[in-house]
């Protein structure tokens, strides 16, 4: 193996042009440092111009103290780097999505906005990319991540080495062919002192979880190789995909139109395609509002079929508060205004049905509620057929652990944003809420992916008989 393996895998990858100018996504991180490092190394090769870019989410106690140390490590390099300071808490708050989702949402704008200030300087557009420094173990961990949510074979082809940016901009990574023990190497031989992010090692966030937890477990009880059978999967996948990949973008390339706040696609012509075309010009949308890893294989398949609906005004949520929303022969790919009302969906149906316990064995991949359905039976006999599926009215309450609460309150406690509550659908009996269905605009993670159940009538070691609610598509 060379002994500049990092630096020779960045010259492999052929993503580095002579006389660029790079914005360095740079937190002072292990990854992130050594790609500087060697980025600085290679810029009298390449004559390049770096512009290191730090982010202080104001998370932590310690950011401030990270934040100095990144301008130092930059001063030893001789750059200068550019600091933003960001609250990504009232950027979760305000978009109704986590805080590590803000933090994403965060650097990439911010990438695009220095970008523009290049190009606004008269730096020339073809000149200008976004350097991160996501690695080996990084895709691995991604195709594992995006493996458990379901998604399509595009997805199971990783991150691209190259993508562009929402500002049109291109997003390298050159490390991608670099494990992380090689970089430990580099920062260890090169006497580098990066920054320890300590939440890295925690399990409060689901990619740490997989990471710390999973792949271990995988390694030592199934395969000891998982990492590499992974990323080989992750070749194979791409091989297919980048083929794909190419028509759609040349299909599409045309019939894009972005701004800073939307995406809109004119199905004028390619509703004529295969899904297997369209699906890759979805996933890239998906790769330019930075959703892409928040996104199942059912999203996708919605998404497809606002492209083939007759029905010239459906639309669909998104993560991130994104809305997909079809308007005859556009679909465009928004956060929705704060003033614009936001549309129920209406192509959902309720099935309930009361079964004995030993049968009660639902799908895991399907929307449900489950309720002691003899409970429920003492408060309201005979009153199945009751249920409706259906947004608030105003005297509603669901059942809490100490009493009830008005679903009014319950959304202005969670910060569902006015215009998006009439669009929340709930399953109820005459004013008594028994299940607050998911949706992209609750508060916590597990609202947003399960919904919010009633307190009453929980399903216990003593229940005979399951009220089985689930929801399905109208036929």
């Amino acid at each position: 193996m060379s002994k500049n393996h990092v630096i020779d895998s960045i010259i492999d990858s052929n993503l580095i042009e002579e006389n660029s100018v790079i914005v360095v996504g740079f937190s002072g991180g292990p990854d992130s440092l050594c790609l500087l490092h060697a980025l600085a190394n290679l810029s009298d090769i390449y004559k390049l111009t770096l512009i290191p870019v730090h982010i202080n989410h104001m998370l932590r106690p310690e950011a401030y103290e990270e934040q100095e140390r990144a301008v130092q490590m930059c001063e030893k390099l001789d750059l200068e780097c550019h600091v933003f300071e960001v609250d990504c808490n009232i950027i979760a708050d305000d978009l109704k999505i986590s805080t590590e989702e803000a933090g994403r949402h965060v650097r990439y704008s911010v990438f695009d906005d220095m970008c523009e200030d290049l190009q606004s300087q008269g730096t020339e557009r073809e000149r200008i990319y976004v350097a991160v420094a996501h690695n080996a173990d990084d895709q691995s961990e991604t195709v594992l991540f995006r493996l458990l949510r379901g998604t399509g074979p595009s997805g199971l082809a990783g991150m691209p080495a190259a993508r562009p940016t929402a500002g049109g901009y291109w997003l390298i990574r050159p490390l991608l062919g670099v494990v992380r023990s090689e970089i430990e190497k580099y920062i260890k031989k090169n006497k580098l002192h990066p920054n320890i992010d300590i939440t890295n090692e925690g399990t409060d966030y689901t990619r740490n979880r997989i990471r710390n937890e999973l792949i271990p477990y995988l390694e030592k009880n199934y395969n000891p190789r998982v990492r590499h059978a992974l990323l080989r999967y992750a070749e194979l996948a791409e091989m297919d995909n980048s083929i794909l990949r190419e028509i759609a973008f040349s299909e599409c390339s045309e019939k894009l139109n972005v701004t800073d706040d939307s995406v809109t696609l004119d199905i004028t012509e390619i509703r004529e395609n295969p899904p297997a075309i369209n699906s890759r010009i979805v996933n890239f949308i998906f790769d330019i509002i930075n959703i892409e890893d928040k996104v199942s294989y059912e999203l996708i398949n919605a998404t497809l079929s606002l492209i083939y609906s007759e029905n010239p005004s459906a639309s669909i949520n998104l993560p991130d508060g994104f809305r997909a929303r079809r308007e005859y022969n556009s679909i465009i790919f928004s956060v929705p205004d704060e003033e614009q009302e936001i549309p129920v969906d209406t192509s959902l149906r309720m099935i309930p049905q009361v079964m004995m316990i030993q049968d009660f064995q639902p799908d895991d991949n399907s929307l449900y509620a489950a309720f002691d359905f003899d409970e429920f039976n003492k408060d309201y006999p005979g009153k199945v057929g009751n249920l409706e599926l259906r947004p608030r009215k105003e005297a509603d309450f669901i059942a809490i652990k100490k009493g009830r609460k008005k679903i009014q309150d319950y959304l202005v406690d969670s910060k569902v944003k006015k215009t998006a509550r009439e669009s929340i659908l709930m399953v109820a009996i005459g004013s008594e809420v028994l299940w607050i269905l998911p949706s992209n605009y609750l508060g916590s993670e597990t609202e947003r992916q399960k919904g919010r159940f009633s307190q009453k009538y929980q399903v216990s070691d003593t229940t005979k008989r399951v009220l089985f609610i689930e929801i399905a598509d109208k036929l």
